[in-house]
C-alpha cells in the first residue's frame, strides 16, 4: 500500500501483519500493525464480489480492475480487496508500482500462498508457517478503517499450482469466505485463458464483468466465455454466477473520431453476441488514455481522457448497489 504526505519523502506499505515505512530505496524501518483493517464494519450480505474476465487477452482486464479497485475506495469510500490471480501479474505491478520488485525481492506471500495454504521455508526459517489468520495482502491505500487492500499475483503462478497434484478451485473462495466478509467490494482480475484459475475465481465470486475492445475479434472470446460459465453452473448448481454487463474499452482507440467504420462493424458483432448471451452491455463506453496507468498508481497530477472512466465506474456501481 502506498501512502505520502504532501510535503513527506517517506511512503508506506503494509500488510496484514507489517508496516513498511520506506524512506528511499536503501532502507526501511518494520512496525507491527495486527490490527489493520478489523474493524471496518462488515457489509450486510458479505462483500460484493465481482470476477473480471474475457477469455481474449488485451482487452484491458487488469487496468479496468484497478481503476474500479481505486474508484471505489478514493471516490465512494468503499472497503476494497483486489485479487491478482493472471500469473502475468500486471493488477499487482500497476497497483503497487515500484513496489512490486521489493515484494518479489522480499519473497512476501502472494496469492501463490493462498492456493497453498501455507508459507514456505525461506532462507531465514527452515520450516513452513502457517498463513495469518486473516490472510495476507498488501494495502495499496488507507483511508480510517477503510483502505484498499491486495492479494497479489507472481509470475511463477501457474507453475506452482499447476505443478500441486491436485489443485483444489474451491480454495479461494474458502480463503474469502474465512477472512474478508468486512469488505464491500471485491475485485478478482483473471486470467484470459481457460483454467483451473477461472474455476477458481467462478467459485470465489457471484459476479463477472467482461471486457471487450472495438476492434476485429472482438468477441472471439464471448462463445469461449459463455461455455464456460455455462459448464460451471452445470456442474456446480448451487452456486450462483451471473454476468453484470459487458464493458467496451479503448472505444476511441482511431482517435477521437470513435472507430470510424471498424469500430462500429465491431460494435454489431459485440451487440449480437452479447444479445445471444443475454449480456446486458454498459452506456458508458471507457475511452483510450495514456492517463490510466498514472491512475492505476494513484497520481492524479495528469488524467487526460481517463476522468472520463469516472461515468462508467459510476455506471457500475450504482449495478451492484454500491
Amino acid at each position: 500500500m502506498e501512502r505520502q504526505k504532501a510535503g513527506d519523502l517517506s511512503t508506506q506499505f503494509f500488510s496484514r501483519d507489517s508496516i513498511w515505512i520506506l524512506f528511499d530505496p536503501r532502507r526501511h524501518k518494520k512496525l507491527t500493525c495486527r490490527q489493520l483493517g478489523e474493524s471496518a464494519m462488515a457489509r450486510a450480505g458479505g462483500p460484493i464480489t465481482v470476477c473480471v474476465i474475457n477469455l481474449k487477452g488485451g482487452v484491458g482486464k487488469s487496468t479496468i480492475s484497478a481503476l474500479l479497485a481505486r474508484h471505489g475506495h478514493t471516490s465512494r469510500g468503499l472497503d476494497v480487496l483486489a485479487i491478482d490471480i493472471d500469473p502475468q501479474a500486471n493488477l499487482s505491478q500497476g497497483l503497487m508500482h515500484n513496489e512490486y520488485r521489493r515484494f518479489l525481492a522480499g519473497q512476501r506471500p502472494s496469492i501463490v500462498e493462498v492456493f497453498k495454504g501455507y508459507i514456505p521455508p525461506t532462507a531465514t526459517s527452515s520450516a513452513p508457517k502457517p498463513l495469518p489468520p486473516n490472510g495476507t495482502f498488501e494495502v495499496i491505500a488507507q483511508a480510517g478503517t477503510r483502505s484498499l487492500q491486495l492479494i497479489p499475483s507472481r509470475f511463477d503462478f501457474s507453475d506452482n499450482l499447476l505443478s500441486a497434484v491436485r489443485p483444489d478451485p474451491t480454495t479461494l473462495a474458502r480463503f474469502l469466505s474465512s477472512n474478508f466478509q468486512h469488505k464491500d467490494l471485491i475485485i478478482i482480475d483473471c486470467a484470459p485463458t481457460e483454467s483451473i484459475l477461472t474455476t477458481a475465481a467462478y467459485h470465489a465470486s457471484g459476479n463477472v464483468l467482461v471486457p471487450v475492445k472495438p476492434e476485429y475479434f472482438a468477441t472471439i472470446g464471448f462463445p469461449l466465455l459463455g461455455q464456460s460459465l455455462n459448464n460451471f453452473r452445470s456442474q456446480n448448481r448451487g452456486n450462483h454466477i451471473s454476468v453484470l454487463g459487458v464493458i467496451v474499452n479503448n472505444a476511441f482507440y482511431h482517435g477521437g473520431n470513435d472507430g470510424g467504420p471498424e469500430k462500429a462493424q465491431a460494435m454489431k458483432e459485440i451487440r449480437a453476441e452479447s444479445n445471444k448471451n443475454g449480456w446486458p452491455i454498459y452506456k458508458n463506453e471507457i475511452p483510450h488514455s495514456r492517463g490510466f496507468p498514472k491512475l492505476m498508481r494513484g497520481d492524479y497530477s495528469y488524467r487526460g481522457n481517463a476522468q472520463y472512466f469516472s461515468m462508467f465506474a459510476d455506471e457500475f456501481f450504482r449495478s451492484v448497489g454500491l
